[in-house]
């Protein structure tokens, strides 16, 4: 292997264990964030490790073929020795502060959906429930009101039904032999 190749494949290495220090700062900084516990972070952490190896062993073959020296393992090491002695802090404060974005911005997209369609439903379904309960409210009151006005009627026409029986059956009398008339007409007109 030529000393260009060997180069090449040290800065990739390093490159990788730079890129390794940022997904492990950003697993850190999630881990203190959203306080993984038990399964949770076995889980995360064999999908750290497969990342890695998938990340070094690609750049190594996509570098030199594969070919595995005792220098890549240092250049790895010296990425990220490099990472945490001169970016670390600054990139878990921008990590830090990537989260709390996202997170701010995904308040406001719920708080926006809240506002827009909860809050009105729930004023609709209260007012709804008391214009239910008024109108349930306003239905009994006047089923006693007519209850009593029919209890009070009885007691009240009863009297009058003799005076005034004699002179209704003759006007009913009357109408009944009116529609008779209207409808026989009628059935004349469709029989032609």
């Amino acid at each position: 292997m030529s000393l260009e190749a060997q180069w090449l494949t040290m800065g990739w290495m390093t490159a990788s264990g730079i890129i390794l220090g940022v997904l492990l700062d950003i697993y850190r900084v999630m881990k203190g964030r959203f306080r993984f516990r038990g399964w949770v972070v076995s889980l995360i952490d064999l999908l750290y490790w497969t990342v890695a190896a998938g990340l070094v062993f690609g750049l190594l073959m996509w570098s030199n073929w594969g070919v595995l020296r005792f220098y890549v393992f240092l250049a790895v090491v010296l990425g990220i020795a490099l990472y945490y002695f001169w970016m670390s802090r600054t990139m878990i404060r921008l990590i830090s502060w990537t989260i709390r974005l996202v997170e701010w911005m995904i308040r406001i997209v719920f708080r926006t959906l809240y506002v827009t369609f909860w809050v009105p439903l729930t004023y609709a379904w209260t007012a709804l429930g008391f214009i239910g309960a008024g109108t349930i409210r306003l239905l009994l009151v006047l089923l006693r009101v007519i209850r009593r006005i029919t209890i009070a009627d009885v007691w009240l026409i009863r009297p009058w039904i003799r005076y005034v029986r004699p002179r209704i059956i003759p006007c009913l009398s009357w109408v009944r032999s009116l529609w008779q008339r209207i409808t026989c007409l009628f059935s004349r007109n469709r029989e032609k």
